[in-house]
């Protein structure tokens, strides 16, 4: 009888716990389950697009252009996430953010040649007498 008592005790320990161990068990078979990285990498895309906006390197009509893509790509990022990312939506996502990237890229190129050309203008308004 104390056998019976002790195994049915430890069986429903076991029964109790495994929803709960199997609930927090990262996804080992499926990488692309992992969405900090996305997270962290348009956390730092909005942040440069923030201190571009700041140094005036971009206008404030493109960093909100530039913010609202990011955002959009969070929120693709979290329909996403609900069911766990396919190896297709890790891959698209990842693409969307190199996109941005790019643009933030080039738009803070274009307003470095930009601020070249005003200096220039007003070095040359100066001998212009």
């Amino acid at each position: 009888m104390r056998k019976f008592l002790i195994s049915a005790v430890l069986l429903s320990s076991f029964a109790a716990a495994a929803p709960a161990a199997a609930q927090y068990y990262p996804n080992r078979g499926n990488a692309y389950g992992q969405g900090q990285g996305i997270e962290r990498q348009l956390d730092q895309i909005e942040q440069q697009i923030d201190q571009l906006r700041d140094r005036r390197l971009i206008s404030n009509n493109e960093a909100r252009r530039l913010s609202r893509q990011a955002e959009q790509i969070d929120r693709l990022h979290d329909r996403y996430r609900r069911n766990g990312l396919s190896e297709r939506e890790h891959f698209d996502l990842r693409n969307r953010i190199q996109n941005l990237r790019q643009q933030v890229r080039a738009e803070r190129q274009e307003g470095r040649y930009d601020r070249r050309d005003d200096r220039r203008d007003r070095w040359d308004d100066r001998w212009d007498d």
